[in-house]
């Protein structure tokens, strides 16, 4: 492979297999003929423009691989929207609405461009390490060579007879919505506890069976999505000297929680290319490090406790303190393998592991305007630096 032995597995799909380096992804393709390429290309050619504008993961060049066979080459982007909802179960309104609306105008910004994604789930939704979701794999021409297994993010039309179009894409919007806010892809009994009746209603004209009957254009859901994410006025307060709990601080904490989900994502991706490193060159680990706590407030720092780590052979349970109203990511790191990130909203955690190998572990949390972090902890003699 290009770029020799830095690169290992870290998807796979009916068709293509991810890479995975230190900052850069390789989606490896079976052969594939030179006008397929040539379309493909047509396609990045025509979204390049648009980076500036719009959240739209962009393929840097396609190389060639040691066996011959194309690979897409693309900035490392690990943690997707399918898997922060396995991990941690759907996200709050303000959250999913701000990626929700990322997508949308992902998509919108394409259409103008003459590009439909053709396949849009919450797969290819995915968080750049600064945090901000961006949509991956726009293009219809390699869906069109090897034409994917419907799902149940898949319009209809799209399964029925292949057609992959602006209306198409529109019932994508509307399931990495559902997916958001319920935890569940479409269909089913959705529960929409706690979802603004407008957003319910757009979400369900948006999976609509019949395309007629979804919003017109992706344009028209950027509109819509950003209406909602405007602040009532009175959730956006003067600063006053004297609080009035009553009316102000549940506004207070809706905003403050928005940048929750997202601001962990922000945290835990920017472990991925700063990882935790598990050191082999020394055969006996240092005492443990003393538990501190670093924050990037200037305010007296908050507490964050990761207590030793129990190693059940195929699992270690992880638990720490923490004050309220913080989410947190793990950073589960394995000799010679990429940093793991975990989503979690609760205080502890059973994370799978080899039976044999050293591991490091670490946990950060975010309350929206502080990080914090634990020193990392080891199991099986590993020595951990942050």
């Amino acid at each position: 492979m290009t770029g020799g032995d830095d690169f290992e597995v870290i998807g796979t799909g009916p068709v293509a297999t991810v890479y995975g380096g230190m900052y850069l992804a390789l989606k490896a393709y079976p052969p594939l003929e030179e006008q397929v390429l040539d379309a493909f290309e047509r396609e990045q050619a025509a979204l390049a423009p648009l980076l500036d504008e719009a959240p739209i993961l962009p393929v840097d060049e396609v190389v060639r691989l040691g066996d011959g066979n194309p690979a897409l080459q693309m900035e490392l982007c690990p943690v997707s929207l399918a898997g922060l909802v396995a991990a941690s179960g759907k996200l709050l309104v303000p959250d999913a609405l701000a990626i929700g609306h990322a997508v949308a105008t992902a998509v919108a910004a394409a259409h103008r461009a003459g590009v439909v994604h053709g396949g849009l789930t919450p797969h290819n939704v995915l968080f750049h390490p600064s945090g901000a979701p961006v949509v991956a794999d726009f293009g219809t021409a390699l869906r069109r060579a090897f034409p994917p297994a419907g799902t149940e993010y898949t319009a209809p039309e799209t399964r029925r007879d292949g057609t992959m179009d602006e209306a198409a894409d529109l019932y994508g919007i509307g399931g990495v919505l559902h997916l958001a806010l319920t935890g569940f892809p479409p269909g089913g009994d959705a529960q929409w506890q706690d979802c603004p009746a407008d957003l319910v209603k757009l979400v369900r004209r948006l999976l609509a069976e019949e395309p007629a009957d979804r919003p017109s254009t992706a344009d028209v859901v950027v509109r819509q999505l950003t209406a909602m994410q405007e602040p009532q006025p009175e959730s956006e307060p003067e600063p006053e000297p004297e609080p009035e709990p009553e009316v102000v601080e549940p506004a207070k904490r809706t905003r403050f929680r928005a940048r929750t989900v997202i601001g962990v994502v922000a945290t835990a991706t920017a472990l991925v290319t700063v990882p935790v490193f598990v050191h082999h060159q020394q055969a006996n680990p240092p005492s443990a490090a003393p538990t501190t706590t670093t924050t990037t407030s200037s305010s007296a720092p908050a507490a964050l406790t990761l207590t030793d780590p129990v190693d059940g052979g195929t699992h270690v349970d992880l638990a720490w303190q923490a004050p309220d109203g913080f989410t947190f990511a793990v950073v589960v790191a394995a000799e010679n393998k990429q940093p793991q990130v975990l989503m979690a909203r609760s205080r502890s955690m059973r994370v799978p592991v080899e039976g044999v190998g050293r591991y490091c572990f670490l946990v950060q949390a975010t309350d929206g305007a502080r990080v914090l972090e634990s020193p990392p902890k080891p199991i099986r003699g590993a020595t951990c630096k942050a």
